[in-house]
């Protein structure tokens, strides 16, 4: 490795992912591509998701190893999701799937991006496929859970969903927020508070979180705090 690289992968891994760029930055990602892989974690982490993606999109047009590669374009179709840039994703995860990706982290994107987009009998059958892969896969189990929710049936297996998710991945923002969800849609006001308080003051920045806690606070008669 580069002595910058070096530095920005071990910093990376320390969770420092500032500092880590401050060091990726310093290197051309043409001349070395994994710093364009790590300034895309990075930024990721950071919440600076365009970034993340230009970064990504010069790695896809550079081309890697098959398994880099692979590992990108995962990440590639993750951030589209997260962002709400559905039909992008639909596409780049499409793509994945026509390649024969047998993936339950694809599976499990592509299957809540389908019911995004108002395709949700596909989007299940997908997110069926993903947990058959592996029943304990935190995002597929909180997607189920989630859509479960917004759907209104089978809320108590929505429930059992979330829940299993926030214990394999515990304090997760998004999964705190799928289950507050849970639990309004299910009438238990106090419970949706709890955790809709909570993702909200991990992510304060996270519209969606807000919405949901400020849904459950006129539901409660005023706000929490």
């Amino acid at each position: 490795m580069k002595p910058s690289l070096d530095e920005g992968v071990r910093l990376f891994g320390q969770g420092q992912y500032g500092q880590a760029l401050f060091f990726l930055e310093e290197l051309d990602p043409l001349d070395v591509p994994d710093a364009a892989y790590y300034q895309a974690l990075s930024y990721s982490r950071l919440g600076r998701t365009d970034q993340a993606l230009s970064a990504l999109e010069l790695l896809i047009s550079q081309g890697t190893n098959f398994l880099k590669l692979l590992q990108v374009k995962m990440i590639r179709g993750f951030l589209l999701t997260t962002e709400g840039r559905y039909p992008e994703a639909e596409s780049a995860l499409r793509d994945m799937l026509e390649e024969g990706v047998e993936s339950v982290q694809v599976f499990s994107n592509y299957g809540y991006v389908l019911w995004a987009l108002g395709r949700g009998k596909e989007g299940i059958a997908w997110l069926n496929r993903a947990l058959a892969l592996d029943p304990e896969n935190a995002n597929a189990l909180n997607s189920m859970g989630y859509i479960l929710a917004e759907e209104g049936v089978l809320l108590e297996k929505a429930l059992a969903y979330c829940r299993k998710a926030l214990s394999i991945q515990k304090d997760f923002p998004p999964y705190l927020d799928s289950l507050g969800w849970v639990y309004y849609r299910m009438g238990q006001l106090k419970m949706a508070a709890l955790y809709l308080q909570k993702a909200s003051d991990a992510q304060p920045e996270n519209v969606d979180y807000r919405v949901h806690l400020a849904e459950v606070e006129r539901a409660l008669g005023g706000k929490l705090k």
